[in-house]
């Protein structure tokens, strides 16, 4: 292996999600329902609060998402933070996220839903370590606003990455606001 793949290697691994100093800056915060800014000034009990309403109106829709009070909309999930989990915790994580998320899918344009994503952009940073779930749970409303504020979400500007050519759609929405 030689250095400059090694070097390119750390590089990648330095722009890993955990490794995002923005997760620590709370002057904006990434959101669905909200402005960055009036994001920023939202607590996380207010947001777990918020999650599971949605959730609890969902369950009055669809009885089947009651299993994820138990897991993505418990009381313990309110302080789990991935970033320090275990392999086998963030893959137990990541599989019931992309449960929840495909399972929501029919769902996206009902504010419950939505509720519901807002939580797990907050808790589990979905749109950075989730982003092919999001899409996928999202990309079947692509003619709409809500869709374009979940592509706003991502961080996709880097030409190498896997949806990069969704990009237009996070300048366009910007510069016509």
């Amino acid at each position: 292996e030689s250095k400059m793949t090694s070097l390119a290697f750390q590089l990648k691994r330095l722009a890993l999600p955990q490794n995002d100093l923005s997760l620590l800056s709370r002057k904006e915060a990434p959101s669905l329902l909200f402005d960055c800014k009036e994001a920023a000034a939202i607590d996380r009990d207010t947001f777990f609060a918020i999650g599971c309403t949605g959730l609890e109106e969902l369950i009055g829709i669809d009885p089947s998402f009651e299993e994820f009070q138990s897991t993505l909309f418990s009381q313990a999930s309110k302080d789990l933070e991935r970033s320090v989990q275990t392999k086998e915790v963030n893959a137990q994580l990541n599989k019931n996220i992309l449960v929840f998320l495909t399972r929501l899918s029919p769902y996206f344009m009902l504010k419950p839903a939505q509720k519901c994503i807002e939580w797990l952009i907050h808790r589990f940073h979905i749109h950075l370590y989730n982003q092919d779930n999001l899409i996928g749970c999202v990309l079947p409303y692509h003619e709409t606003k809500v869709f374009v504020r979940a592509i706003q979400l991502l961080q996709i500007s880097d030409p190498t990455h896997r949806w990069h050519w969704l990009e237009p759609i996070q300048v366009d929405i910007v510069q016509t606001m």
